[in-house]
């Protein structure tokens, strides 16, 4: 049997894949499953031992990452016994339980090889890509984009030999997570993000150090990720408690659960949080997480030639969007003059997002309603 381990995106896993012409191992289980159930009895309600049955042959069988979750404790603790009771020429595995990835590494009768995602990563070239946008895709942040900068540039000339982690703070909505997007769409990768002012649920400990190998966890969702490029949005917002599952991380590159481990030196993590002081965020995260940010970028408050821009900038991207005839409505209820009578009482890009779409609403339903 030839095994292929991937660790990767399902894009990556994919392009190493037969075509349409392989056995989904959720239907093996299945089918396991029923030969093992099948009993035959005589006459008399006795059960009847079957001859040895035919061992079945499959070209190829593939588990895609979400494929584990649907087999049972019994199949992931004994994998390799269930895998070898079939004749399979080709065994392709996407992110495998370690557990699983351990034991098929260690059976003589199988030839292993590992295979990981092509993460893009950066050079010079892209640096000089996100200098030469940067001001256009964020606006008023000059300060915290020459520290990002800085900071990319170590990456590009490989003077990390670990992830560059990064904590951008300052208030909602100025243009941090606008600047992570922005390095994720430099590479054309899709910004990997996760909220954690969500994670606060008793699930919350299991998802960060791992459960039961049929649970979501962060592990997990780290090695599907199909960007290098991190934001782990309000950070600060968990409990202390759990920042130690990120020592490792933020140290080396690593990431280990329960279930897991994620390998991912060459990443760039970008953590954010609302506090307008680094004391500030020193004492609610504490020493130990703090010293590990390779840089800690604050965001200033948008100016008013700033918050101008954003607003014409939205308002033409908004505008764009909206049929001929809704067009001439805006136009018609001079929509533009009185969001921009505005400039003086907004702050940030999401309340500026938010009236503009909210006046186009209020001009339309009065038209057309």
């Amino acid at each position: 049997m030839n095994v292929k381990i991937f660790y990767g995106g399902a894009s990556g896993f994919r392009k190493i894949l037969p075509e349409d012409d392989y056995k989904p191992i959720v239907d093996l289980a299945i089918l396991d499953d029923a030969r093992h159930r099948k009993i035959k009895v005589d006459m008399e309600g006795n059960r009847i031992e079957d001859d040895e049955e035919d061992v079945l042959h499959f070209d190829n069988v593939v588990a895609f990452s979400d494929d584990y979750p649907s087999l049972s404790e019994s199949t992931i603790e004994s994998f390799t016994n269930f895998v070898l009771r079939y004749d399979i020429d080709n065994l392709y595995l996407q992110n495998p339980p370690d557990s699983v990835a351990k034991h098929i590494q260690e059976l003589s009768c199988v030839d292993c090889t590992l295979d990981s995602q092509d993460y893009k990563v950066i050079d010079m070239d892209l640096l000089r890509k996100i200098k030469a946008g940067f001001s256009k895709a964020v606006i008023g942040q000059e300060n915290a984009q020459k520290r990002i900068l800085a900071a990319l540039y170590n990456v590009a000339k490989c003077r990390y030999n670990k992830p560059c982690v990064m904590l951008f703070y300052g208030s909602t909505g100025v243009g941090k997570t606008e600047s992570a997007k922005f390095i994720a769409d430099s590479l054309n990768e899709n910004l990997f993000r996760k909220q954690f002012s969500m994670l606060h649920s008793e699930g919350f400990s299991s998802y960060i150090f791992g459960g039961k190998h049929n649970q979501n966890s962060l592990a997990k969702e780290l090695l599907e990720r199909e960007s290098n490029v991190l934001l782990f949005d309000e950070f600060d917002k968990p409990h202390p408690v759990f920042h130690s599952a990120f020592y490792q991380l933020f140290d080396e590159g690593i990431y280990v659960d329960k279930n897991f481990t994620v390998k991912m030196k060459d990443s760039i993590i970008i953590c954010t949080s609302n506090y307008m002081s680094e004391k500030e965020i020193k004492t609610a995260l504490g020493e130990p997480i703090f010293s590990r940010f390779d840089a800690i970028i604050k965001f200033d408050k948008l100016d008013a030639i700033a918050i101008q821009k954003i607003m014409e900038n939205e308002f033409k991207k908004q505008y764009s969007a909206l049929e001929k005839s809704e067009q001439k409505i805006i136009d018609q209820y001079n929509i533009k003059d009185r969001v921009f009578s505005l400039v003086t009482r907004l702050d940030n890009a999401r309340q500026i997002r938010k009236i503009i779409r909210e006046s186009f609403s209020a001009a339309l339903i009065q038209e057309l309603l």
